[in-house]
């Protein structure tokens, strides 16, 4: 797969990506994948046993390199390289658990010499050990194009296993679907996270930065502490945001794969440890409300 364009968070980009989904004949699979863009980089390889020791369970490594421009949000780049050991199986039909071991290194770098203070305070390398486990319960009736039927899924987050980062986060997501009339499909979907440190305060990197895609109309981490002396995001502990969406036909084709939407985003991030006299820090709920057209086609 190849793919360009041009995004408002992460500006010009180009994807690539080359997928065998039965290596060797033994029905694993195996993937690797890139993205270059002005404001994000990285590139994923990634392989999976879908069968793991001839049991109805999905083992896959997964390796990673990450590179992150956030100079126009925070003053500072990152480079992140890690990997992951992950499996998961169903519980039900409808219900699954995955488990996944995570170890990276980041590396916050270029900090400018007029950023933040506390931005400052965590410049240089930092080491993640992750144990996380996810539930999942989904009921719809399309993963790509749902009409019909929920989806909730509960992650929990464990950091302190080595490494020099030690935290404790949960984020829950959930999501509505339902058909008025032929066509018209209005949805409803949140989420909600917090993250506690263990003994030592939240990382810069591992905090929520809320703006962009995941609430609509806002800069790329437009919500959010910031400090009032130099503008830069500072992310924060807790966060939610929600959607209310209406899809409709435009009366095309429907080879066309055209559909409208309007839509209202809501959502806000804070809490903040240290935190200063000079940071701003209201958790106040931001509203947008939006119109759109999206083509999806096979």
């Amino acid at each position: 797969s190849l793919g360009v364009g041009f995004s408002s968070g992460n500006g010009a980009l180009v994807d690539f990506g080359i997928n065998e989904r039965n290596l060797l004949g033994q029905g694993q699979d195996l993937s690797l994948k890139g993205r270059i863009a002005t404001r994000q980089s990285q590139i994923n390889l990634s392989f999976t046993e879908p069968y793991f020791l001839d049991r109805d369970v999905a083992a896959g490594i997964d390796v990673f390199h990450i590179r992150e421009d956030m100079q126009d949000d925070s003053s500072f780049d990152s480079e992140t390289t890690g990997g992951a050991l992950r499996g998961g199986y169903p519980i039900t039909e409808r219900l699954r658990q995955n488990w996944k071991y995570m170890a990276k290194n980041t590396k916050v770098t270029d900090v400018a010499a007029g950023a933040s203070q506390l931005i400052k305070d965590v410049g240089g390398d930092s080491s993640l050990s992750q144990v996380s486990l996810t539930t999942s319960y989904d009921s719809r009736d399309s993963v790509i194009t749902p009409t019909e039927g929920y989806h909730v899924r509960v992650e929990n987050d464990f950091a302190g296993l080595g490494g020099d980062k030690r935290h404790f986060r949960n984020t829950v997501t959930a999501a509505k679907y339902f058909t008025l009339v032929d066509g018209w499909i209005l949805s409803f979907d949140g989420k909600a996270g917090y993250i506690a440190g263990i003994g030592k305060d939240v990382h810069l990197t591992e905090r929520y930065f809320m703006g962009g895609e995941d609430l609509r109309g806002f800069a790329t981490s437009g919500v959010g502490p910031r400090d009032n002396l130099t503008d830069d995001a500072l992310g924060g502990e807790w966060m939610y945001a929600g959607s209310t969406e209406l899809t409709f036909p435009l009366g095309l084709p429907v080879e066309f794969a055209l559909a409208g939407k309007i839509f209202s985003d809501f959502g806000s991030t804070g809490q903040l440890e240290p935190s200063r006299t000079f940071v701003n820090d209201t958790g106040s709920i931001r509203v947008t409300v939006g119109a759109g057209v999206t083509w999806m086609s096979p």
